[in-house]
């Protein structure tokens, strides 16, 4: 079978991911310096309330570089409102302005911050029988509503070094994991025995997506999980081979939820592919389905995407450069 060539991704797009991991860790909801919220799946999405982009602190009119110090994650509405302004600019009603620190520049309230209040958490005192019971109460009268469920299954052959599983379970680690492994006895002949290892299926899930960005923060995670596991693990021998599949099912109730298992194919008992594959739902909820068309006649649809620089420098390291 022949093997497809990985696509890259929009470099603009790994930049911002990259600058949003750097800038906030594992939050997939943030404010941006002008108050207004983001969600990390919303990136140049200007449907989405969330919506985010990466600007220049320093405007490039003005000689601003596009090194790391000069950029920021921040809302497309407080994007457009910026613009090319400097020193001074209104965003979300509130004044700002740039000023040099030392050997960059920094976005400062114009005025004296105000305190921020503190957000106050919710939570159930289950000691509290009466807080206990309305809570459960609240429960019962969502268990109706439509959902839409997130499953990954990555399939790995022969893993020499369980390090990868816990790789992908830190990439992941968001989301809801289980393990289980098998031995694919047709590849195991022939290979030397501190050569061989288990063929491991990673199912990853995320029960509540109600929004789009959270379709789309999934895909990138898979992106990028596709990037390592191609340029990088695979180019070490750490795998001989592997498949990702994800997918996206909408339910009218909970109940019918548990009993989907959601497995694409039994892949650790068949040749590996080395891509990733979407179903149909993932392509109308994601960016996805403005890159590549839905498979006629299939349940799944190659998208065999990585993060280019990302994907260049991980084939340096596997190569020892």
């Amino acid at each position: 079978m022949e093997k497809s060539k990985p696509k890259f991704m929009d470099l603009n797009r790994e930049t911002a991911m990259r600058l949003w991991n750097k800038s906030f860790g594992k939050e997939t909801k943030v404010k941006d310096f002008a108050g207004r919220t983001i969600a990390k799946g919303a990136y140049n999405d200007r449907n989405s309330d969330c919506g985010w982009n990466v600007d220049h602190i320093l405007p490039q009119s003005r000689g601003g570089t596009t090194a790391d110090h000069n950029l920021i994650c921040c809302h497309i509405n407080t994007n457009d409102e910026k613009a090319d302004k400097f020193p001074c600019f209104n965003a979300n009603g509130v004044a700002f302005e740039i000023i040099k620190v030392q050997n960059h520049y920094e976005i400062r309230h114009k005025s004296n911050e105000p305190k921020k209040q503190k957000e106050i958490q919710e939570t159930v005192d289950f000691f509290d029988s009466a807080a206990g019971v309305r809570f459960f109460k609240k429960l019962k009268g969502t268990q109706n509503k439509k959902r839409f469920v997130g499953t990954v299954s990555v399939f790995l052959h022969n893993v020499t070094n369980n390090a990868v599983v816990d790789f992908i379970e830190e990439l992941f680690g968001d989301e809801n994991i289980s393990f289980s492994a098998k031995t694919n006895y047709s590849s195991f002949y022939g290979m030397r025995s501190s050569a061989r290892g288990q063929n491991v299926q990673v199912k990853i899930s995320n029960y509540n997506m109600p929004r789009k960005e959270d379709s789309n923060e999934l895909l990138d995670k898979c992106v990028l999980l596709n990037t390592y596991l191609s340029s990088y693990f695979l180019e070490c021998e750490y795998i001989n081979g592997f498949d990702i599949y994800y997918r996206i099912d909408c339910f009218d109730d909970k109940s019918k939820m548990y009993g989907n298992n959601f497995e694409p194919v039994d892949s650790l008992y068949s040749q590996a592919k080395n891509s990733m594959f979407v179903n149909e739902l993932v392509l109308i909820n994601t960016e996805a389905g403005e890159k590549v068309e839905k498979k006629p006649y299939s349940d799944y649809t190659e998208y065999n995407y990585v993060f280019t620089n990302l994907s260049k420098n991980l084939k340096k390291e596997a190569n020892g450069k």
